[in-house]
């Protein structure tokens, strides 16, 4: 495959944080409070093997939510949360009642994570929607408890089946509460050459 030139990357970067942003606002509705993004670390382009991804701290238990990009183009978008991030983001945003209660909270301790990923993931899909004015959208999200090297091995396999893979480290803020996933957007050819095209076209803009 042909990989992205560094100002293509950055157009790739650029409509992710559109995305992101736009995250953030329905967040913001979602959790009933301001969430703002803040900046996010470098992104990087990893186009072979092996993955070395951002460790969170060594965890051991790492909650792996993953959408498949459905349409015109293929792709795979990811968010990794530590369990202690995905605790914080629990007590945010659901009522005492539910918080105070085991039954409860051991049937909606999942579903709040696949909400977060279904807001998040289908935000950057849109945005690459729109400005590549293709036809594509997010499939049902899909939630994994994984170690880190099965979450390394889960991301290499997809690579192995010939997806790129950007990786950026986000910062979603309120007053109440901050998360910090590590967002991974893998990506095949289709979309190389749709970045391609836009950037070509957007040159002067």
């Amino acid at each position: 495959m042909t990989g992205l030139t560094e100002k293509e990357a950055l157009v790739a970067r650029e409509i992710i944080a559109k995305g992101l942003e736009k995250a953030a606002e329905s967040l913001t509705f979602f959790m009933n409070e301001p969430i703002t993004l803040k900046d996010f670390g470098n992104d990087e382009l990893l186009e072979n093997p092996p993955v070395e991804l951002n460790k969170k701290s060594e965890d051991k238990n790492i909650i792996l939510l993953t959408t498949k990009v459905i349409g015109e183009l293929k792709g795979v978008c990811c968010l990794v949360f530590s369990e202690e991030e995905a605790d914080h983001l629990r007590k945010a945003s659901l009522p005492p009642e539910i918080l105070n209660s085991p039954e409860m909270m051991a049937e909606m301790r999942d579903g709040i994570m696949l909400e977060v990923d279904n807001i998040i993931s289908a935000s950057v899909i849109t945005q690459f929607s729109n400005m590549l004015k293709v036809k594509i959208y997010g499939g049902v999200p899909d939630l994994k408890r994984v170690n880190y090297p099965e979450m390394e091995n889960i991301i290499q396999e997809d690579i192995n089946n010939e997806l790129y893979l950007i990786s950026f480290k986000t910062s979603f803020e309120s007053a109440k509460v901050a998360f910090n996933p590590e967002f991974l957007w893998l990506f095949d050819q289709t979309f190389i050459d749709s970045i391609k095209q836009y950037t070509l076209e957007n040159e002067n803009v």
